[in-house]
């Protein structure tokens, strides 16, 4: 009984899975590149002053608990009214 060699090179699972890794060993040789857009450098920007804000918030909480605190309505409503008229 003869057999023939016929297709023998796509019988070998291996030889797939070699091409498979060079392949993929091209994809890993590239490199990423990352670009920041506008609004987040402004966003970032924008959490430097939330400190700032956040230690106003923490003086006025502490004003507020000692009694101290006296907001000035006149300022108040003024506040309102340029918000609401906007």
């Amino acid at each position: 009984m003869k057999i023939n060699s016929f297709n023998h090179v796509n019988i070998n699972p291996y030889t797939k899975q070699s091409q498979q890794y060079s392949k993929n060993e091209e994809k890993m040789k590239q490199s990423d590149e990352i670009q920041i857009s506008a609004e987040a450098k402004e966003l970032q920007s924008s959490q430097q002053f939330s400190v700032s804000r956040q230690d106003k918030i923490h003086e006025i909480k502490t004003q507020i608990d000692s009694g101290q605190y006296q907001p000035d309505a006149r300022e108040v409503a003024r506040k309102f009214y340029q918000f609401w008229n906007n």
